[in-house]
């Protein structure tokens, strides 16, 4: 004997894409008709207030109070969707804006760099820029690789004020130091004292991209990796 349910359920039909798609316009239809806004709610005020016991009147200030406080509710909802909308809009122009610094250099503080050495041509020397303290009597700029081991000392000018310093590449053994990262430290004798200075480096933009956490602008560079659009000093 066969099973009239099992054939009539196999013979059931799947829905085309184009009736899975009427099917969801009409489920937002029914979704977008449940909810209520202020002209549904002064509709049933309305009504209300129609039918109702003329020896038993209701207060119609509460139907007022929950009108205000359903417009001040609608308003906030609308004035967040905007302020969304705009946030949204300045992060854009923001992205748009920091594209114009692709290519560009910039200063900004940092110690750690990397050094990138090409197989054919020469690298890019290390630049960057002190301020160096009055009454300092000498300034040595210190350069230590990842490991911590010293690769070149030398001199820069000791007189107070800015001063850039430019690291060609080259070690105290008169070689030259291959591709990776290393630590520029800037020592200021003052007086009887050995000071560290604040470095701030050079290094060329090659991207810009939102922080997903923050939301602020970072810079992809050559020599200090991604810093924030926030910390860089000056563009050159």
């Amino acid at each position: 004997m066969l099973d009239m349910d099992l054939i009539n359920s196999a013979m059931v039909r799947q829905n085309s894409p184009e009736q899975a798609a009427a099917a969801a316009a009409a489920n937002a239809a029914n979704a977008k008709k449940n909810e209520l806004n202020q002209d549904d709610f002064l509709t049933l005020m309305i009504t209300q207030l129609k039918n109702q016991d003329p020896f038993k009147p209701m207060d119609p200030a509460q139907y007022v109070g929950q009108l205000a406080q359903f417009s001040s509710v609608s308003g906030l909802s609308d004035m967040n969707k905007n302020i969304t909308a705009l946030t949204n809009s300045l992060r854009g122009n923001q992205v748009l804006d920091g594209a114009a610094l692709i290519g560009r250099t910039v200063i900004a503080q940092g110690s750690q760099v990397y050094r990138y050495v090409p197989a054919v041509g020469e690298a890019i020397p290390t630049q960057g820029a002190i301020d160096v303290p009055a009454g300092a009597s000498s300034v040595q700029l210190v350069v230590r690789d990842s490991a911590g081991t010293l690769v070149k000392t030398q001199s820069i000018d000791p007189r107070s004020g800015v001063r850039g310093f430019t690291w060609d590449g080259s070690t105290n053994d008169g070689g030259s130091a291959p591709s990776g990262s290393y630590k520029i430290e800037v020592i200021a004798k003052v007086g009887d004292e050995n000071v560290s200075l604040n470095t701030s480096m050079a290094a060329q933009v090659s991207s810009v991209a939102l922080d997903p956490a923050t939301g602020a602008l970072t810079l992809d560079t050559d020599t200090l990796g991604e810093i924030a659009m926030s910390d860089v000093e000056r563009v050159l």
